[in-house]
């Protein structure tokens, strides 16, 4: 998985209606997966949440922070994705 892919994802999805109007297609959260896979995208949940961070925090450590806290609450709290 990848910050970086994270990233390009969140990019795309600013500058490219088409691709926000076929992700927005998605019935549930595995489509939506299925799609973002299939679309060449590698991301964890926590990979996401930094790249679309409003204070610009991305970074390995934040996301492994994340990853953490994540497992401790349960998968439901990124539910998103």
């Amino acid at each position: 998985m990848s910050l970086q892919s994270a990233k390009e994802f969140v990019e795309r999805l600013r500058h490219d209606s088409s691709f926000r109007w076929a992700l927005g297609e998605c019935r549930n959260k595995w489509e939506r997966r299925r799609f973002v896979i299939t679309q060449g995208y590698r991301f964890s949940p926590a990979e996401l949440v930094c790249a679309t961070s409003p204070g610009g925090e991305v970074s390995e450590d934040r996301t492994a922070t994340i990853e953490r806290v994540r497992r401790q609450h349960g998968h439901g709290s990124y539910a998103f994705m």
